[in-house]
C-alpha cells in the first residue's frame, strides 16, 4: 500500500497558494510529459465505443465523473519508446505511454475484505507508477433521462392500402424494453422495398419467451403472428409488417454483428433498464446456480451491456474470443459473484436454488461513483509509431475499455514577475495529481520574494522536505516543480538579456504532428 500524503501535502493540494495566471508575466515556463495511447484504444463515446483515432472534435466522450463531455481537440504524435499494457481484472486492457495518468488507488485487492478501502484516497497515477494489485477506478455512467414514449417515425407508403395501421407513438415501458432486448439478441428484420418481416428465433425450450413476444406485440402494435415454425430445435416467429421491421431496424440496427442499443435507451433510469437487460439475457445468455454468461458478436452491444451492468452494480468479467464462421471476434460477459448473480436472476426471472459459495475473497467492488477492479498484469513493450490523445472539456479525462485516463500528464506552467532581480509575484497552473498541485504550490511559496539566484538554487528535495515528504512514486512531481521554476527564469532572461541560463537544457515537451480542433 502506498504511503499516505503528509498533512502539508494535503493542505497545499486542497488549498493551493498562488493559483492562476499573470497576464503580463515577465517569465513563463512550462514543463510536462507527453501522454498518449495507441490508435486502436477503444474510447466510450456518447452511448457508443470506437477507436481513439476515429474520434473527432465535437464528439462527446465519457469522463471520469460518469458524465459526457465534448472533445475540443485531438492530437496525433510520433512516439518511440516504452508502452505500458495494463490488464485490469474484469475489464480488459489498455496501452499508454509511461506518463499517462490513470485514476487508481495504490492498494491491495484484499482491502475490500478488511474495509480498508474506505480510508484510501484515489489519485491520478502515471502508468509507470502502477503495479499489479493496484485498484483501477472505473466510472459508473451517471447521465439519466427518462422518456414515456417515442414516435413511430416510419410513415405508411402512399401505395400501401393493405397493411394494418400502427400507433403514432410507442410507450417506453417494461413491455417495449423487454421486446427491444429480445430483438437485439434473437431478432431479425427483413426490410425489402415493398414488404418486410420482423422475426425472432428462440430455442425450442424457450416457448415462454416466444409467447412473451407474441403478447407484447399484440398489446403494443395490435399484430398477430404471421408464421410460427419449428426448425432444427428452434422456433421461428415472424410478423409480416414492413413498417414494424423498419422501425426496429432504425432503432437498433440489423444483422447480429451490427446491432446496438439506441442512445436514449442507454440514458433511461436504472429500474427501466432492467427490462432491457432481461430481454437481452433471455436471448443471448444463460444462467444457473454457479455462473451466467452472455455472448454476442456485436462489439457495440457488448460494450453497451457492460455499461448497463455497471449501472446495476453487477460485478462481471469481460472477455474477447475468436468467433465461429465469418465473424472475427465474439464478446463474452461472465457473472459469477454471488450478489451479482442473484441480482441478475431477479432481473431475468430465474430462480437460483442454491447460491454458490465464494471460494476466494472479493477482488472487485462498487461505491456510488466507481467500480473498483485490480490490475492483473503490466507488460512493457517497445513501440514506434503514431499515438493519440484527446483534449476534453470539463472533466479533462476520457474512458477507455479498461480505465479512466486523464487527458494530460503532469503539466506545470509557472508565471513570474521580476523587479530589481527579485521575484515579486509568482503564480502557477498545474494539470495533474494531488502531489503535482502541492509541489507547484509549495515551490511558488518558496521562491516568492527571493532573488533569481536564490530561486535557481531551489531543489526538488527541498520542495519535498518542505511538504513533509512525498511517497517515492510521487517524487517526480517535485522534480517538475524545480524544472518549472528554472524554465520561467530562463524565459525571463531570454526576454531581457537575449541569453538564457548557461547550460540550460529545456524540458523535452511533446510536439504534436497533427492537432485538430474547433
Amino acid at each position: 500500500m502506498a504511503a499516505p500524503y503528509s498533512e502539508k501535502v494535503m493542505d497545499h493540494f486542497m488549498h493551493p497558494r498562488n493559483v492562476g495566471e499573470i497576464p503580463d508575466a515577465d517569465g513563463v515556463g512550462q514543463v510536462g510529459n507527453p501522454v498518449c495511447v495507441l490508435s486502436d484504444t477503444l474510447i466510450y463515446g456518447n452511448s457508443d465505443i470506437k477507436e481513439i483515432e476515429r474520434i473527432a472534435p465535437g464528439k462527446r466522450v465519457l469522463g471520469h465523473d460518469g458524465k459526457y463531455h465534448e472533445v475540443s481537440k485531438t492530437f496525433i504524435n510520433n512516439y518511440a519508446g516504452k508502452i505500458f499494457n495494463i490488464r485490469v481484472h474484469n475489464l480488459g486492457s489498455s496501452s499508454t505511454t509511461p506518463e499517462h495518468h490513470i485514476l487508481a488507488i495504490k492498494t491491495s485487492p484484499y482491502a475490500h475484505k478488511f474495509k480498508a478501502h474506505k480510508k484510501l484516497k484515489p489519485d491520478w497515477y502515471r502508468a509507470e507508477e502502477l503495479e499489479k494489485g493496484d485498484m483501477i477506478l472505473y466510472p459508473i455512467p451517471k447521465e439519466t433521462q427518462d422518456i414515456d414514449s417515442i414516435e413511430f417515425d416510419v410513415p405508411k407508403p402512399k401505395w400501401d392500402f393493405k397493411s394494418r395501421d400502427l400507433p403514432d407513438r410507442v410507450p417506453v415501458n417494461a413491455d417495449f424494453l423487454r421486446l427491444a432486448g429480445y430483438y437485439l439478441s434473437e431478432g431479425y428484420a427483413r426490410t425489402q422495398k415493398c414488404k418486410g418481416t420482423l422475426g425472432f428465433v428462440f430455442h425450442e425450450n424457450e416457448i415462454a419467451y416466444l409467447t412473451d413476444v407474441i403478447f407484447i406485440i399484440k398489446r403494443l402494435f395490435g399484430l398477430e403472428p404471421s408464421s410460427i415454425k419449428n426448425q432444427h430445435h428452434a422456433c421461428v416467429l415472424e410478423f409480416y409488417s414492413a413498417r414494424l421491421a423498419r422501425f426496429f431496424e432504425k432503432l437498433f440496427g440489423k444483422g447480429a454483428a451490427n446491432k446496438s442499443i439506441t442512445h436514449w435507451a442507454m440514458l433511461l433510469p436504472v429500474e427501466k433498464q432492467k427490462e432491457l437487460i432481461c430481454g437481452l439475457w433471455r436471448g443471448d445468455g444463460y444462467l444457473n446456480n454457479k455462473t451466467s454468461k452472455f455472448v454476442t458478436i456485436s462489439k457495440q452491444m457488448a460494450f453497451q451491456l457492460r455499461q448497463l451492468l455497471l449501472r446495476q452494480k453487477m460485478i462481471f468479467s469481460f472477455l474477447t474470443a475468436k468467433a465461429h464462421g465469418m465473424h472475427e471476434e465474439s464478446y463474452l460477459i461472465y457473472i459469477k459473484e454471488d450478489a451479482s448473480l442473484k441480482k441478475l436472476a431477479g432481473i431475468v426471472g430465474d430462480k437460483i436454488v442454491r447460491p454458490p459459495k465464494m471460494k476466494s475473497p472479493i477482488k472487485s467492488w462498487f461505491d456510488d461513483d466507481y467500480f473498483y477492479a485490480p490490475i492483473r498484469a503490466i507488460k512493457l513493450t517497445d513501440f514506434k509509431g503514431k499515438v493519440y490523445n484527446l483534449e476534453v472539456e470539463g472533466s479533462h479525462s476520457y474512458i477507455s475499455s479498461a480505465m479512466a485516463l486523464h487527458n494530460c500528464g503532469d503539466i506545470m506552467k509557472m508565471f513570474i514577475k521580476v523587479k530589481d532581480n527579485i521575484i515579486t509575484d509568482v503564480k502557477f497552473q498545474t494539470f495533474g495529481c494531488g502531489a503535482a498541485i502541492a509541489t507547484s504550490s509549495m515551490a511558488t511559496e518558496m521562491i516568492k520574494g527571493k532573488s533569481l539566484d536564490e530561486a535557481l538554487a531551489l531543489t526538488n528535495k527541498a520542495v519535498a522536505e518542505s511538504l513533509g515528504g512525498l511517497p517515492a512514486v510521487k517524487m517526480h512531481c517535485s522534480v517538475l516543480a524545480e524544472e518549472a521554476v528554472q524554465a520561467a527564469i530562463n524565459d525571463y532572461l531570454i526576454k531581457t538579456t537575449g541569453k538564457g541560463l548557461p547550460g540550460y537544457k529545456p524540458h523535452d515537451e511533446s510536439l504534436h504532428d497533427e492537432v485538430h480542433g474547433h
